[in-house]
């Protein structure tokens, strides 16, 4: 069954009909060829498309200013043939959701359309082709592990991912070990605070994941020790705020669902008075609290770049510069902020003023509604006490993909982590089962 919603804006159910044995066997990821073949483009989007091996600023990787090496071309080209081979076993039952999610599909269309007045034309149709096919091995992944094998393999991943990370910090550390950063551990993911943020998500996932055998159980406990171990080794501040934030929600949405409905507001109107006292207080003595974490009142230069950015935003709001077209150094559009900050950027430091830059509000507006959307389904959900692991996975998840994008620019990327999880997320949300199949 799926979910669909009608004209008057409810939700019903439809049958699909009933997926093959093979796929509701509880049979271990560990020994499933299919997972194993799955988990290459998969790791290929967790380290944003190759692992960084020198030391030095890495803001402007896969940019309309980075020039491609042949190596990395062919390596993402190997990735995308074998994404469309992944795709092409589940063809019927990947269009079958596509029909229903159209609006996964919007954003990667308007990236393809967006060339049409793109300062770079051909990264666009490049990056474009690479958020269209990240978006459908999401929804491959979604059909292939349907239940909660989907987040046993987002956990399967993690563990392998992890377990990369430790290799290079003890055996490469040039490569996992950031040395222009203090020594921050950086694993595969080739900046710490990348690395911080990615295994905030992880954390989430074991902390979600609920093991039925021993392997699930050593599994779960590995991806939970080792996330917190690069959270405190990478020295990112933006990942120990997200990892607190990230527990909050957490054993906040589990103690939640598991009240009753009147019991449930109460304790939301109990909850919103020290929310409210202690947002004031960080508001209020911003500027004190970033000392005491050592960084300046800028950010690190965040608030300079997003003031550089917001006149370019204003000379076109409603289509951006193209997609993934807008920083190319003192080429075009951002050579102004380039001069300014002095530095060679390849992100506003912030998502939605990316997004902003890159499709304007025509992206923006979808990609807000897109949210708001999941975040309705998760309310529902909870008032119909229908709300399983996967859904209060994908409950945690989006907050914090949110909250990572002030700081940092990952919506919308063709390749990462937090974007393919928020991908993940709306599709378990508009896709939950009823409570007798709840995931």
């Amino acid at each position: 069954m799926i979910a669909t919603a009608n004209p008057a804006g409810s939700m019903t159910w439809e049958r699909l009909g009933r997926p093959r044995l093979a796929e509701w066997s509880e049979g271990s990821l560990w020994t499933e060829v299919h997972a194993w073949i799955a988990l290459l483009p998969a790791l290929f989007i967790a380290t944003n498309g190759r692992i960084q091996t020198d030391s030095g600023p890495v803001a402007f990787r896969f940019t309309a200013m980075e020039d491609d090496s042949l190596g990395r071309r062919l390596t993402r080209l190997a990735c995308s043939m074998l994404i469309l081979f992944l795709l092409s076993t589940r063809f019927r039952e990947i269009v079958k959701i596509c029909v229903r999610a159209k609006l996964l599909l919007l954003l990667p269309g308007l990236a393809f359309i967006s060339a049409l007045w793109s300062q770079n034309p051909t990264h666009t149709l490049v990056d474009a082709a690479n958020l269209a096919l990240t978006t459908l091995f999401a929804i491959y992944l979604y059909v292939r592990y349907p239940g909660r094998r989907l987040v046993a393999f987002m956990v399967f991943t993690a563990t392998i991912s992890l377990l990369l990370c430790v290799f290079l910090v003890i055996f490469i550390p040039s490569a996992g070990i950031d040395a222009f950063q203090q020594n921050a551990w950086r694993g595969i993911f080739g900046q710490r605070n990348n690395c911080a943020v990615v295994c905030t998500l992880f954390l989430v996932l074991g902390l979600h994941f609920r093991p039925r055998s021993f392997t699930d159980q050593i599994t779960r406990a590995t991806v939970i020790f080792l996330s917190l171990l690069f959270i405190v080794m990478s020295g990112s501040r933006t990942g120990w705020a997200l990892t607190v934030l990230a527990l909050g929600l957490t054993f906040g949405l589990q103690l939640v669902a598991r009240m009753r409905s009147l019991d449930r507001v109460v304790f939301l109107m109990a909850a919103a008075v020290p929310t409210a006292l202690v947002v004031f207080f960080v508001a209020t003595n911003f500027n004190e609290l970033l000392s005491l974490i050592d960084r300046d009142p800028t950010m690190t230069q965040r608030t300079v770049i997003w003031a550089e950015v917001v006149p370019s935003i204003v000379r076109r709001p409603f289509q951006g510069y193209g997609y993934s077209s807008y920083w190319a150094g003192l080429n075009g559009e951002s050579m102004q902020t380039v001069l300014a900050t002095g530095w060679m950027e390849g992100q506003a430091q912030d998502g939605y003023l990316d997004v902003l830059l890159e499709l304007g509000l025509i992206g923006l507006l979808p990609l807000a509604w897109m949210f708001v959307r999941g975040f309705a389904q998760v309310t529902k959900a909870l008032e119909r006490n229908v709300a399983g692991p996967a859904v209060l996975l994908a409950a945690a998840l989006l907050p914090l993909i949110l909250a990572e994008n002030i700081g940092e620019s990952s919506l919308l990327t063709p390749l990462g982590i937090p974007w393919f999880y928020a991908l993940l997320c709306f599709l378990i949300l508009a896709f939950a089962r009823n409570s007798t199949e709840a995931i």
